[in-house]
């Protein structure tokens, strides 16, 4: 389709209104047309060019926006989109780069795969969008209301999220590295598995979070964060280590405790259940009688480590240091990985072998 005007548009729009259907404008070059406060309501935007037009206060409430191009124009001219309304709006695979939304209304809009690098989404109304797998690096997420949002497996690096409502979102697998979520609410939000390091939680409110899995190096928290106890020993060890350490009978199951330093601290009979211990230093390490099942012990260093009674069951010892380990009594079978050329009898390990 060919480079529409305003008052074409305007004309298409009232034709297919008078004819009770919606908009068509599917693949049309709409780019660097001021269209403020105009009515797209269920609109037909697929694939269309929209770089550089002003859409502010439009109404484009459940219209299909999947595959458009609303990023910057190359050139003098953004895409403004301030207070539009687009709730419901479908958004797929959109790409929105640079683009200003702020103050938009983009409830139960679905902007899975869309590419949102660097724009601006201050202080608009998101509630339980879908925001599966988008890009979002550097975008300007502050003080926006996101609750219940889908931001799994989205790229959320060196995002701005200061003082946003993120509570109860889902943000699994989520990349949140570097990202700026000072004073965020993230009340009840699922975290597991998702990267945030060096990410900066001063005074962010973490109640009921899931952490299991995440990753929390460098991460920035302080006596203002509202952090559960479990997660914030999780998060000591990770950035202080734990040499020394007496953590008996704690739970860290499923914890990411990757590359952390716990040589010689006393873990007997501690959860570790399916816990990350890549490259972990556990050695001369007290884990008598500890959970270990499913454990990922990779390249760990569990030299001089007390593993008598420790149930090893699905535990991955691929590459483990277990020289001079003590390994009497504990509990493994067809399921636990040792490393290559391991002789379990001259190591003395135990003869019990249970089933998964």
């Amino acid at each position: 389709m060919a480079k529409l005007v305003r008052d074409e548009i305007l004309e298409m729009i009232k034709t297919a209104r008078a004819e009770g259907g919606p908009p068509n404008f599917s693949d049309a070059d709409l780019s660097r047309i001021d269209l403020y406060y105009i009515d797209l309501n269920k609109a037909d935007l697929t694939w269309a060019n929209l770089s550089g037009v002003d859409l502010s206060y439009a109404d484009l409430r459940w219209a299909d926006l999947s595959g458009a191009n609303l990023t910057a124009y190359a050139g003098p001219g953004e895409t403004i989109l301030v207070r539009t309304s687009l709730e419901g709006a479908d958004l797929r695979g959109a790409s929105l780069c640079g683009a200003i939304l702020e103050g938009a209304n983009l409830k139960k809009a679905n902007l899975s795969d869309a590419t949102l690098k660097w724009a601006d989404l201050s202080r608009v109304s998101m509630g339980e969008a879908s925001l599966r797998a988008a890009n979002l690096r550097r975008a300007n997420l502050s003080k926006a209301h996101l609750h219940r949002c889908d931001f799994s497996r989205a790229n959320l690096q060196l995002a701005h999220l200061a003082e946003a409502d993120l509570s109860q979102c889902d943000l699994r697998s989520a990349d949140l590295t570097g990202a700026n979520l000072t004073g965020a609410n993230l009340n009840g939000a699922a975290l597991i598995e998702a990267n945030l390091n060096w990410a900066n939680l001063r005074g962010a409110q973490l109640a009921g979070v899931n952490l299991r899995g995440a990753s929390l190096s460098g991460t920035v928290i302080d006596a203002t964060t509202d952090i559960e106890w479990a997660w914030l020993l999780v998060w000591e060890i990770v950035n202080l280590g734990a040499v020394e350490r007496d953590l008996h009978g704690c739970d860290l199951q499923r914890a990411n405790l990757s590359k952390a330093n716990m040589s010689r601290a006393n873990l007997q009979r501690a959860n570790l259940d399916k816990s990350d211990l890549f490259r972990a230093d556990l050695s001369r390490a007290n884990l008598r009688e500890a959970n270990l099942r499913g454990a990922k012990l990779f390249r760990t260093d569990l030299r001089g480590a007390d593993l008598r009674g420790a149930d090893l069951l699905g535990a991955d010892l691929t590459r483990a240091n277990l020289k001079h380990a003590d390994l009497r009594g504990t509990y493994y079978n067809e399921t636990t990985i040792w490393p290559i050329n391991f002789d379990l009898i001259q190591t003395g390990a135990g003869r019990t072998i249970l089933s998964p």
